[in-house]
């Protein structure tokens, strides 16, 4: 029999069935209709967008623009070499400041602070944004010293300034000090001039050669070095060595490394205003204007040497900062001469415009015109960029006093021995930098 409370706990249980049958009754229509309408209504999937395509290549072109309160300098990036500059593509550096590069990244050097930053280059819009910086001017470089930075590789390079016998490697991938190498320069300060050096890195014996230059600012008094004076850093040691060669007095202020092997220095405008003006002047070969060459480890060839003089007959002519090719090295010959009077020294540029251009053959001491440089006052910055070679080729206008008015410089692919394709113009200023990123 059942009592009262097992039929309430039946009924209990059956409504409780019920409701859970009705439930799932529930679920299973709206189910059913959800179903019908994805069938009825699909909803399309909106596709990602493509992505922006990379550039293909990247090109860095480094000038800079004359400007009331003095240079300024610029960097734009394009896919191709620019026929012009253009500043509203460009990022602004500053006044006194350098552009360099290696590898994907541009550098730039500001005098005044002695410091290098570093940029990435976006590949798909091609715009700069800085990567790191460091200070050296701790270190005592500063100034204008940053046009030595040399990369060895993407974890080591160097920034020089020889004459206050510092040299600075770094890491650029980190951009961090890594060792600070000092040394003795070898000449005191002079009274009446000034010290500067050049330098070229050579990767088979991984050595800098320095060659220190000096320019006399002051008359009469020669006080500058005895002779042709270069500074030998080897990186292996971090060893610095002094080499003399009393064949020359001053150097020029760039050394050139020739097809032949060898690296090559000609006389600079510095020893031609010190035979010229100046007393206590050091006598014998070193008054001569000789050019001198040196082997890979900066060992002077005792064997050459080329008077200049004897072969142009001018009391000067400068070389262009360029590397000889087929032994054959271009210099630019003033059509007058230096004044009697030491105030009136510079009055030999005043015809500037107008000056020649002849290649010197190293070898034969053969002279041949360059037509290829008529109309161009200068030619400096040569580089190698895809095993083509590149240099910047100007022309100055010259006002009455003496000083450059106007400057238009051009980017140009030396072909054929020194022919010239003109390729980017920069009207205002010189252009100072042209690299492949990528």
């Amino acid at each position: 029999m059942f009592n009262a409370k097992d039929i309430k706990k039946t009924n209990q249980k059956s409504v409780w069935v019920f409701m859970l049958l009705i439930g799932m009754l529930a679920l299973g229509t709206i189910s059913c209709d959800e179903d019908d309408n994805d069938n009825n209504n699909t909803v399309t999937p909106v596709p990602e967008p493509d992505p922006i395509p990379e550039v293909p290549s990247g090109w860095l072109t480094g000038y800079r623009k004359d400007s009331p309160q003095g240079a300024v300098y610029y960097m734009e990036a394009s896919e191709n070499i620019p026929d012009e500059t253009n500043v509203s593509n460009a990022v602004e550096i500053g006044l006194a400041s350098r552009i360099l590069s290696f590898g994907e990244h541009p550098y730039t050097w500001n005098d005044e602070a002695g410091t290098l930053t570093k940029w990435n280059v976006d590949r798909t819009t091609l715009e700069f944004s800085v990567d790191g910086i460091i200070s050296f001017a701790s270190q005592g470089i500063s100034g204008n010293v940053g046009f030595g930075t040399t990369f060895v590789s993407e974890t080591k390079a160097y920034i020089p300034n020889v004459t206050e016998g510092v040299i600075v490697e770094f890491d650029p991938s980190v951009m961090e000090i890594t060792d600070v190498i000092n040394f003795e320069f070898p000449f005191p300060n002079s009274a009446n001039g000034f010290y500067a050096n050049n330098q070229i890195y050579i990767p088979e014996t991984e050595i800098f050669i320095f060659g220190i230059f000096y320019f006399p600012e002051v008359c009469c008094e020669y006080d500058g070095p005895d002779a042709y004076t270069i500074l030998v850093f080897d990186t292996k040691t971090n060893t610095t060595e002094v080499k003399q060669d009393q064949r020359l007095l001053l150097g020029e202020e760039a050394l050139m490394r020739s097809d032949d092997g060898f690296i090559y220095v000609s006389p600079g405008l510095g020893q031609s205003v010190a035979v010229k003006y100046l007393d206590n002047v050091p006598a014998g070969p070193s008054s001569e204007f000789n050019v001198l060459r040196m082997d890979l480890d900066g060992n002077f060839d005792p064997d050459y040497s080329l008077d200049i003089s004897s072969v142009l007959s001018k009391e000067f002519a400068r070389a262009f900062e360029i590397p000889p090719s087929g032994n054959v090295r271009p210099f630019i010959v003033p059509n007058n001469s230096f004044a009697e009077n030491w105030n009136d020294r510079f009055g030999i540029f005043s015809d500037f415009p107008e000056w020649n251009v002849v290649g010197v053959n190293y070898v034969t001491g053969e002279v041949e015109p360059l037509t290829a440089f008529d109309g161009f006052n200068y030619v400096t910055l040569p580089n190698t960029v895809n095993g083509e070679d590149y240099v910047v080729v100007g022309t100055v206008e010259v006002d009455n006093d003496g000083g450059a008015s106007r400057e238009v410089s051009y980017l140009a692919r030396v072909e054929d021995g020194f022919n010239l394709t003109l390729l980017t113009k920069n009207d205002g200023g010189t252009l100072r930098r042209i690299a492949k990123l990528w």
